[in-house]
């Protein structure tokens, strides 16, 4: 690696590390942690007692297939490249290669520990349906990090053509390849197994032969970095002000209806402009459809009633609420709004309100998904609580966070 490369690669990583550290720091240290390791040790008792009494139709070599395939497949590169070096990184490009092996490097790793924690958490369902030993599943996952690396090398070399439809159609194609590779692994049947292994050789080496003469798409790896930070940033603005953060609106002109029951009022500025927001963005109404919508097929998938739905309830109520907080600083950028004459305790109001009447709509629709298990009696219990945090422990919780991040 020359010296240039070298120093710049090294100095990006630094710089990458160190921010992703600093958010880090608050993300671990907030109450949504509590919450989400007593989540988490719910549901591990869940799925201890599920493998207890797993149907004997349910198809597990084909979800461990399926979710094993999800993780290889979502491959990529971190190349942590900026703007400005379509400008000032052009020179080099020519010199690029041993910086690009050190981010391939760099990527594979990072990448390793998902695919790890998530076999690790598929264990004990191959353990309850498989006769195979530890030593055999070790043998699994050491194959599984193979073909993490080939899809890793696989996706970098599709980055250097143009058009989206080349990723998407890459992205099906291995997928369907890791899916029936997994399963023809899980159920030791290597003679098959090979056959996609082969597979999988032949697609890497034509491609590496197919982008030989390709130039390195800049705008499109400046692209993916981009989306791959303001991710990561929209995840750190739960917990802490992130001033890199870009806003992404939609105009939904078909939901312009709700603004009517807004009333015409100056103190009711701010609601006017926070149903707005959320109606518009992404990160709000987008999020609690997309909460919303997956909770419901949980709940209905796995039939949860009793304390198990409504805990299931209360935490998706919990998270939606926790994630909507940023909306508050959703103006914060605009200098003019600091001119309206509207009390800080009335633009508070006007966002609790509108937070309460979405927390209490989604409480309706989720306690509705465990009524075909739980009955009245479940469904009810599961309302009950999340009504209860809602109109009463959420507005304190969410002050008290406000006070940190003001």
């Amino acid at each position: 690696m020359s010296k240039t490369t070298q120093t710049i690669w090294k100095s990006r990583l630094e710089e990458h590390v160190q921010e992703t550290r600093k958010y880090l720091k608050y993300m671990f240290n907030d109450h949504l942690v509590i919450v989400l390791i007593f989540f988490l040790a719910g549901g591990a008792s869940w799925y201890s007692n599920w493998l207890k009494h797993i149907p004997a139709h349910f198809p597990s070599y084909w979800v461990m297939a399926v979710v094993f395939s999800l993780v290889l497949t979502s491959s990529y590169v971190r190349t942590l490249i900026k703007e400005a070096d379509l400008v000032f990184m052009l020179p080099l490009e020519a010199k690029m290669d041993s910086y690009l092996k050190q981010a391939f490097n760099f990527s594979f790793i990072s990448q390793l520990f998902p695919l790890i924690a998530v076999s690790i958490i598929a264990l004990p369902l191959y353990s309850a349906v498989s006769s195979g030993d530890l030593m055999l599943y070790v043998l699994i996952l050491a194959q599984m990090i193979l073909i993490k690396g080939l899809n890793t090398a696989i996706q970098w070399r599709i980055t250097y053509f143009q058009g989206k439809h080349v990723r998407w159609i890459d992205a099906v194609i291995r997928f369907l390849l890791n899916t029936m590779l997994m399963y023809t692994v899980l159920q030791a049947a290597y003679a098959i197994a090979i056959v996609f292994y082969l597979l999988y050789a032949v697609y890497l080496i034509y491609l590496t032969n197919a982008v030989k003469k390709q130039p390195f798409q800049w705008e499109l790896h400046i692209s993916d970095e981009l989306k791959r930070k303001q991710r990561f940033y929209r995840l750190a603005n739960l917990f802490t002000d992130v001033p890199h953060l870009k806003k992404q609106v939609k105009r939904r002109a078909y939901m312009d209806w709700v603004l009517q029951f807004v009333p015409y009022e100056q103190r009711k500025a701010f609601s006017y402009m926070y149903v707005r927001a959320f109606l518009r963005s992404n990160d709000y109404f987008g999020l609690v459809f997309r909460l919303t919508a997956v909770f419901v097929l949980i709940l209905l998938y796995t039939g949860a009633a009793g304390w198990v739905g409504a805990l299931l309830v209360l935490f998706t109520v919990f998270i939606t609420g926790v994630q909507l907080v940023p909306l508050t600083k959703h103006f914060a950028h605009l200098s003019l709004q600091a001119l309206y004459p509207v009390s800080q305790q009335e633009k508070d109001r006007s966002f609790f309100v509108l937070v309460r009447n979405v927390l209490i709509i989604q409480s309706i629709v989720l306690s509705s998904a465990v009524f075909p298990a739980g009955g009245w009696k479940g469904s009810g219990l599961a309302l009950l609580i999340s009504l209860v945090f809602v109109l009463v422990l959420f507005k304190p919780y969410v002050q008290s966070r406000l006070k940190k991040m003001r």
